[in-house]
């Protein structure tokens, strides 16, 4: 250990002599009109980062820590850039984030009395749970978990079929498939990842509602795996290219369907053709399946969690509204649901932004 820590202290003071000469040179050179004697251009490293990522990622160095932290075996994680995401899986819970969980609690329960109120059938949250909580085993060490987490301290609160939760499934079968079920450098979960995910909340749903039909798992094999570039991580990193990765390929036919993708507001058609991963829209997207396995409407609620979920969603409801709940202003939620009037509303949310403010806001009448 001590000396990879003089090879990348060497490494960091070459970079603070060489940087401000080529940045100098540079200036000028192509006679750059910004003022070369300013701190931010003289050490500004946008040019060497790569080179430098490469130099003392092997190390286990992050030139981004707060974005990016270096796990074990290849495993990359989010750092404390987004939620904290880190500390408070150290920290755990805490006496003071319990007005926090009430206020979501309160939230998911007045949600749901509302949406029942108006013909809602069904609504759920469906977490997409934190690569650490699902893969601790290769975190650092000194990154290792609290016993109690903030999730499990939620899930305590809140009405006990609301919540749809499938880290207890992804922890039983991470090692039972020939691929992970998360990407090691990036942050979401893979088509298996999501696949299972998808078949826990049907399990939940079909429980209340068992004239749904649902996709069925192949009797052989379920996936292969091809190789893949980076993800966003080893992106933060800026070494996307120089890093591998493994993409899961499901075989499922049942969801290989045409699909339809139009504009709400506006009606018009936006794309037609095979049932492949949606990203998250910031405007509403209408997703129709003419072939999907039952005749109903769905409001989904989303993140890029749920990029990967879509084909599903779209081969089981003939109609998905799909939107990421971060770009409704208050009271667009109401107003999508009094104007598509769906079936179900589901809301799909990744673990660490479920604690958002998002999920704190209460329905109409209730605020």
């Amino acid at each position: 250990m001590k000396k990879k820590l003089c090879a990348f202290l060497a490494a960091i003071s070459l970079v603070l002599l060489v940087v401000p000469s080529i940045n100098l040179y540079h200036a000028l050179a192509t006679q750059n009109s910004e003022k070369w004697w300013k701190r931010k251009v003289l050490y500004n490293m946008d040019f060497i980062l790569p080179t430098l990522s490469k130099i003392v990622y092997p190390m286990g160095f992050s030139i981004d820590p707060e974005r990016t932290i270096i796990g074990k075996d290849g495993w990359l994680y989010l750092g404390d850039a987004y939620t904290d995401s880190i500390t408070a899986k150290r920290t755990g819970f805490t006496l003071n984030d319990i007005n926090t969980l009430e206020k979501i609690a309160k939230s998911a329960a007045s949600w749901n009395s509302w949406l029942k109120s108006h013909g809602v059938q069904a609504f759920h949250i469906i977490l997409g749970p934190d690569k650490d909580s699902i893969y601790p085993e290769y975190l650092p060490l000194w990154s290792r978990h609290a016993p109690q987490s903030l999730t499990d301290a939620l899930l305590n609160r809140v009405q006990a079929d609301i919540y749809v939760n499938p880290a207890t499934r992804l922890k039983q079968e991470k090692n039972s498939h020939a691929g992970s079920l998360y990407y090691k450098t990036d942050t979401h979960w893979n088509n298996l990842g999501a696949w299972l995910a998808f078949d826990e909340f049907s399990k939940q749903l079909a429980t209340t509602h068992p004239e749904l039909e649902w996709l069925r798992p192949p009797e052989g094999k379920l996936s292969s795996i091809v190789q893949r570039q980076g993800g966003d991580l080893a992106g933060f990193l800026r070494i996307q290219s120089a890093l591998a990765d493994h993409e899961v390929i499901l075989d499922l036919p049942e969801y290989a369907i045409p699909i339809e993708h139009y504009d709400f507001e506006s009606g018009i058609l936006a794309f037609a053709g095979q049932n492949d991963p949606v990203a998250a829209p910031m405007a509403p997207l209408l997703v129709k399946s003419k072939q999907a396995l039952n005749t109903k409407k769905v409001l989904w609620l989303r993140d890029s969690f749920g990029t990967a979920m879509a084909p599903f969603m779209a081969a089981t409801f003939s109609d998905t509204l799909q939107v990421h709940y971060r770009a409704l202003k208050p009271g667009a939620l109401a107003e999508l649901v009094e104007r598509y009037r769906p079936d179900y509303v589901f809301i799909t949310a990744v673990e660490r932004d479920s604690r958002g403010a998002f999920f704190q806001t209460l329905a109409p009448g209730d605020d």
